[in-house]
């Protein structure tokens, strides 16, 4: 049974209250506020039944009191109706206000019943924020020390990395010895993977930290003709096959270059030489769509999902990698509300399609 002390200097009310819950509830009366004070630090109650008119006490007070003191639901009574009253009760905090009457005191196990209610869900409420305040507190620390982190990264690993590559650099333009050279060339390419990954991860911060970029109307053909200018000493053995069935116009930002970048390295880095590489670019209702194909090993079904994720790569002998440069891709194209997914390139292979909304979309 729930426990229940009624306040009020009416012992008639009292034992009539007692009486319509018995069974349910033990009830407790206490005639004053200071004897109800007493019961109420020496024991455990579930609710409180108060009397507005205490003598000699301001009955708001007492509800005040009591709802800062011991945290437990009150519900209001009292002989006479009075609105003004029951609107301050309310405020400051009552589970309800009532007027005594035949009828009121037959539902009082429904009332209770409905402020206990009450009071579970705004303690859940209570206690689920709280849990979110701590939450997002432990949160905010966690990316101040992740962005702290990477700054450090960025700084303390980029200079020392760029000065290794100036005197590998160095020494490849004034060594003779082919097996010296030999030893520079790998030194400057891992050093120019080190580097890379700084970058990549500063940039992947950088993109997480955005919530909305400008945008203007751009082509993907012309975004896509500019990469593989860029990639033009690295595509010299390789068969690239570009369909143009659209310009691929849209709103967007220029920093969709960095998509398609991140694809052709992908796709490039995947795939063997002497193997075609095949860029689409098409127009699919409201959205603009590219693709990128190769003839690779494909990706795993159980991988299409997690290989945008940060940090995640599948095993696959001879390619190093950390996955940061699919992650980019992915956040790049969310910033533009649209959507990246891999799919098979049978019979072998495997297919990147974006689909980017031609006009911009609400909150893009």
């Amino acid at each position: 049974m729930i426990g229940i002390l009624y306040i009020d200097d009416n012992e008639d009310d009292i034992l009539l209250v007692r009486m319509s819950l018995r069974g349910y509830g033990e009830v407790v009366g206490a005639k004053s506020w200071e004897e109800a004070r007493r019961l109420l630090s020496s024991r455990r109650f579930d609710v409180v039944l108060l009397d507005y008119n205490l003598p000699g006490e301001d009955g708001l007070e007492v509800l005040e009191d009591i709802i800062k003191s011991h945290g437990i639901p009150v519900i209001m009574l009292t002989g006479q109706g009075d609105e003004e009253t029951a609107t301050k009760a309310m405020k400051l905090g009552a589970a309800d206000y009532i007027v005594k009457s035949a009828g009121s005191f037959s539902k009082i196990k429904k009332i209770i019943e409905d402020a206990l209610e009450k009071h579970r869900l705004e303690e859940e409420k209570r206690r689920l924020e709280e849990q979110i305040r701590r939450t997002n507190a432990e949160l905010e620390k966690s990316n101040k020390f992740k962005d702290l982190l990477i700054d450090i990264l960025h700084h303390d690993l980029m200079n020392p990395a760029g000065l290794a590559m100036s005197f590998a650099e160095l020494i490849e333009s004034s060594c003779d010895d082919e097996e010296v050279l030999e030893y520079v060339v790998i030194i400057k390419r891992n050093l120019g993977k080190i580097i890379s990954l700084i970058e990549d991860v500063k940039e992947l911060s950088k993109l997480e930290n955005i919530r909305t970029i400008e945008k203007s109307r751009i082509k993907l053909v012309e975004l896509w003709e500019r990469v593989l200018e860029e990639y033009s000493s690295l595509l010299e053995n390789r068969e690239i096959n570009f369909i143009k069935e659209s310009e691929g116009a849209l709103a967007g930002n220029v920093i969709l270059k960095e998509v398609l970048s991140n694809l052709l390295s992908n796709a490039l880095k995947y795939s063997q030489e002497g193997t075609p590489i095949t860029i689409r670019v098409w127009d699919e209702g409201r959205y603009t769509m590219t693709s990128i194909a190769d003839q690779g090993e494909g990706v795993p079904d159980e991988y299409k999902q997690s290989i945008f994720n940060r940090f995640t790569r599948f095993d696959k002998a001879g390619v190093k990698g950390t996955g940061i440069g699919l992650a980019i891709v992915k956040r790049i194209v969310e910033l533009h509300n649209g959507e990246v997914w891999v799919e098979d390139n049978l019979p072998r292979g495997a297919v990147f399609v974006v689909k980017l909304p031609k006009q911009p979309m609400e909150h893009a």
